[in-house]
């Protein structure tokens, strides 16, 4: 992997597991005078021409940050200055900001790289000089295939333009100039949204991943999956995730590399009448289920024994702890492979199983949502893929009319 004189400060580093990590690291000698940050993890894809431009550009900015300190200027990001650079730096630097509300991994996943691409794009455009043309320009250009012929990528696209009206609505609680008027527009501007996901894991993809993935020595795997699948719970809920551990904090817990292992499923919390209590990670929501109910799971658990019945539920066979981030997700696809679940069933699909199921099965919707931990019911719906709960009850009810009809 090779990186030129564009992407300065730029640090390659490697995990155990082989995994390629990428930092910005600022020089020794500014950071001995007491410059900040010292290093910045670059969650980028380095093997995309994409990915690649936004790590030279984020390397760049820093450099040039940390030069600029270095060189006598403040490092005061709480000044507004009229432009959408400035406006994107407040919004994740104010104290005061939503952005400091939404979780880590949103941040890093979703916000941060959007927000990375409207900075390097249009940072340097003054707010008051945009109009409703510049964003449905922005927009067209955002949602063009990567390459001649390839699908138009909406999702990426309106994104973007969730992230432009957020940034507006914090404008305006910031007082800031411009940002009602833009917010208005955004509000009353219509963009084609992203399809929903169709795709769900089926029972029979289960029944065909657990014995693949028993085989290949995986028994986390079936585990996870199965859990996933009769309980409705999320992946992070079932397997946990590594949180960054705040300045200040005690390294407590599980640790690997500065991060804690939490919120997913523990022996103990698996009472002695084998019912899983458990608060949701996204809505705080507390779920409860009877695992006597779920044989497949049973029958897995009766081949841990009781002596590994302690810590975490869901652990990598081959480095003895949780999984690490990404890991559980590629190695799940692997045994999917081999156990012939489409590529287009992703592990995530597993929920919206779930919940497909449980409607084919006639439970109201109401109930489902109070199983999965969701806190409106509408949500619960958009999880519904292809289920023929609802019409199949119709279609009796029709057919019982006509019964009494004809019978009249």
């Amino acid at each position: 992997m090779q990186f030129d004189d564009k992407t300065p400060g730029l640090k390659v580093r490697r995990n155990r597991d082989d995994r390629v990590r990428l930092y910005w690291v600022a020089h020794s000698k500014h950071v001995k005078a007491g410059y900040t940050p010292k290093t910045v993890p670059l969650h980028y894809d380095h093997e995309t021409p994409e990915g690649r431009a936004l790590i030279a550009a984020a390397c760049r900015r820093y450099q040039a940050e940390m030069l600029g300190w270095a060189a006598g200027k403040k490092q005061d990001y709480l000044r507004f200055d009229g432009t959408l650079k400035s406006l994107i730096r407040l919004y994740q630097v104010d104290p005061a900001s939503p952005y400091k509300a939404v979780k880590w991994t949103t941040r890093r996943n979703d916000y941060d790289p959007s927000l990375a691409i409207l900075e390097r794009a249009f940072g340097k455009r003054s707010l008051s000089a945009l109009k409703h043309g510049d964003f449905r320009r922005w927009y067209d250009e955002a949602k063009k295939p990567t390459k001649s012929g390839g699908p138009e990528r909406v999702r990426r696209a309106h994104g973007l333009i969730k992230l432009l009206r957020l940034l507006m609505s914090y404008g305006i609680m910031a007082e800031l100039p411009e940002c009602a008027r833009l917010k208005a527009i955004l509000n009353e501007a219509r963009f084609k949204q992203p399809a929903r996901r169709r795709a769900r894991l089926e029972l029979s993809h289960v029944r065909a991943f657990v014995p693949a993935a028993i085989e290949a020595g995986r028994l986390s795997l079936a585990l996870g999956t199965v859990l996933q699948f009769e309980t409705g719970m999320r992946q992070r809920d079932v397997i946990g995730e590594w949180e960054p551990i705040a300045a200040g904090e005690p390294a407590t817990g599980i640790v690997m590399r500065g991060r804690r292992w939490v919120s997913g499923l523990t022996w103990s919390d698996i009472g002695d009448d084998l019912v899983v209590r458990k608060a949701t990670t996204k809505t705080g929501s507390l779920i409860a289920v009877d695992l006597t109910l779920c044989p497949l799971v049973i029958e897995l658990l009766e081949k841990i024994p009781a002596a590994e019945r302690i810590g975490p539920l869901i652990v990598d066979e081959t480095a003895g702890r949780p999984y690490a981030e990404w890991s559980y997700g590629r190695e799940w696809r692997v045994i999917a492979k081999a156990a012939g679940v489409p590529d287009g069933v992703w592990n995530m699909d597993a929920r919206a199983g779930a919940i497909t199921e449980a409607e084919d099965a006639g439970a109201a919707l109401d109930e489902i949502r109070g199983a999965v931990g969701h806190a409106q019911a509408s949500t619960t719906a958009r999880y519904s893929r292809g289920a023929l709960g609802k019409s199949r009850k119709v279609s009796e009810l029709r057919t019982a009319l006509r019964r009494s009809q004809n019978n009249e």
